[in-house]
């Protein structure tokens, strides 16, 4: 395998991860952020405990930390935008083990019911998980560059292009 496949295959992991990091802080945090505090205790034991079984979410969460230290063996540190890219993807996934798994084990914890408790909680859950999504983002914009700076801003102008009438199409069909 050479270096640009292995990139390719690195990238899309992490847009794939990129993707479920959005629609986490994006969708699923808006529904916990409407449930009453107690709902949102189980809610959030009941979806920790199905990540932590899902093959693919623990796919996509493990295999980048092998696939990244293969790479680096094989190939260096020669290119400078995957690298910043794999940097910044680094401290995005440090971010959830700094912020959001004391949050799980916290709000894991059966005696922990405070309502107040739960409700700062919650948000500090909203925050780790913003900024991952976010700066899983800004990783994969930045190991695009790798291929092509041209290609990149195109893609992100492709992107906003694009999702205004997508979003409006959903909406449409929303029942309000």
């Amino acid at each position: 395998m050479n270096e640009t496949a292995a990139e390719a295959i690195i990238l899309a992991i992490n847009a794939l991860g990129a993707g479920i990091l959005l629609f986490v802080s994006g969708v699923a945090q808006k529904i916990m952020n409407d449930m009453d505090e107690l709902a949102f205790k189980n809610f959030l034991n009941v979806l920790g405990k199905a990540a932590m079984r899902d093959p693919f979410a623990v796919a996509i969460a493990t295999i980048p930390v092998f696939v990244v230290i293969f790479y680096f063996a094989a190939f260096g540190f020669n290119h400078r935008w995957f690298t910043a890219g794999i940097i910044v993807w680094m401290i995005a996934a440090s971010i959830t083990k700094v912020t959001n798994m004391p949050v799980y084990k916290w709000v894991g914890d059966p005696k922990n019911t405070d309502v107040e408790g739960l409700r700062r909680q919650r948000r500090k859950l909203q925050l780790g998980n913003d900024w991952r999504a976010w700066l899983t983002l800004v990783s994969v914009v930045l190991m695009v560059c790798q291929f092509s700076v041209l290609g990149a801003i195109l893609a992100v102008v492709a992107c906003l292009v694009i999702a205004p009438p997508s979003l409006w199409l959903a909406r449409k069909y929303v029942p309000k």
